[in-house]
């Protein structure tokens, strides 16, 4: 049995996996669980993943939902320590209108820059964030999109141009294990395009790549402290959906 099937046998009740490997994994709280994770099942699931080197167990439950006390309460009895708290957004995509932008992009499979060159963009975009900052490498970053989006995840890495010159970055994709559920994996202009009003424009121009890949709509989220992005979501018609928090067990490094 592959490592994510196992996992997902202990968890499929009450969580969808994102799949990080080999640095991480998150699971996400379901919609609608159809029961939930037990004690025992999360002590195995925390020994599977120091056994297999992960660096961290990310958790993401819906402060909304009637069981978050006692997810919470199992989760941090357990190890782990609350890291963000995010909002959450829904945008239907099915009547959007791209309308005029200016900006073009390019993907990395289409080998208009190397991995190496979007890696350093990505990082530039990351700096100065008023998202709370990342645990992970640049590598790992790298390899987290490798795991979760597949052999084709390189159609998903666009940058973004103004008159020639790179303005930001986005990773829009179809959600794994979906037909049709449109996110982005990561959004971020560079440091230089900041304050020039453009992240309205931009964050569009990627709801309406996700509309190209297929989908019909759209689930969004970041920090709660971002107030920036959560203009952006308004501007462009995204509603509220729910508050989420998050919570990461770490594994101590291991020695080779």
């Amino acid at each position: 049995m592959s490592k994510i099937l196992l996992i997902e046998s202990l968890v499929c009740n009450t969580f969808k996996i994102l799949n990080g490997f080999p640095a991480y994994i998150t699971i996400e709280q379901k919609e609608k669980p159809t029961d939930l994770i037990s004690e025992q099942e999360l002590s195995m699931l925390i020994n599977l993943c120091s056994y297999w080197g992960l660096k961290r167990i990310g958790v993401s439950l819906d402060k909304t939902s009637e069981d978050f006390n006692y997810l919470s309460d199992l989760f941090q009895r357990n190890g782990f320590e609350h890291f963000s708290s995010r909002v959450e957004v829904y945008k239907d995509l099915t009547n959007l209108d791209k309308g005029e932008t200016p900006f073009t992009y390019a993907a990395l499979a289409d080998q208009s820059f190397s991995e190496s060159e979007f890696k350093h963009l990505w990082e530039r975009c990351m700096s100065g964030s008023d998202n709370k900052p990342s645990t992970l490498t640049m590598d790992q970053h790298i390899m987290s999109v490798k795991s979760e989006l597949g052999e084709d995840w390189g159609k998903s890495c666009h940058v973004y141009y103004l008159q020639n010159n790179p303005i930001g970055i986005s990773i829009p994709h179809i959600e794994p294990g979906t037909m049709d559920e449109g996110r982005l994996f990561y959004f971020g202009l560079l440091p230089e395009a900041r304050g020039k009003g453009l992240s309205t424009s931009l964050h569009l121009h990627s709801l309406w790549a996700l509309k190209e890949m297929g989908a019909t709509y759209y689930i969004g989220s970041t920090h709660i402290a971002n107030k920036k992005m959560e203009r952006v979501f308004e501007k462009n018609g995204c509603v509220t959906r729910t508050q989420t928090e998050t919570f990461y067990k770490y594994f101590p490094i291991k020695e080779d």
